[in-house]
């Protein structure tokens, strides 16, 4: 026997769920059912009577089914997160191209201050 698997009693007119066992009730019922869940399910649903349901409210099959679905909905988030291919890594220039960009960036900046020089030699009074 499983202890993390339980069964819900959930009261057919309503959806409520009322109870929970360690197995199985063989009996039948007309006014309930018996719904498969795990404890962690039961953990949510307890916690979800106790602090966000208003006093007197009880859990509901729609309360569990939702809470399911959520759950399926984030292993597929994380699954697809973990699956996905690393971010590209920005660009880095090669030795070759950085070699031909700083003999490029080389001339610029030999051009810009012979241009500076000779705008100032141009503006410089002279003696």
């Amino acid at each position: 026997m499983n202890r993390n698997t339980i069964w819900l009693e959930v009261d057919k007119t309503n959806q409520a769920i009322l109870s929970y066992f360690w197995e199985k009730p063989t009996t039948p019922s007309s006014k309930v059912d018996y719904v498969q869940a795990t404890q962690d399910e039961l953990t949510f649903l307890n916690a979800l009577e106790d602090n966000v349901l208003p006093a007197g409210m009880v859990a509901t099959l729609s309360d569990l089914n939702d809470h399911r679905a959520r759950v399926q909905a984030a292993k597929k988030t994380k699954a697809a997160q973990s699956t996905k291919p690393a971010a590209t890594a920005s660009h880095k220039p090669s030795n070759g191209d950085k070699e031909r960009s700083g003999d490029s960036s080389k001339k610029i900046n030999n051009k810009a201050r012979n241009n500076l020089i000779r705008a100032l030699r141009g503006h410089r009074p002279h003696k």
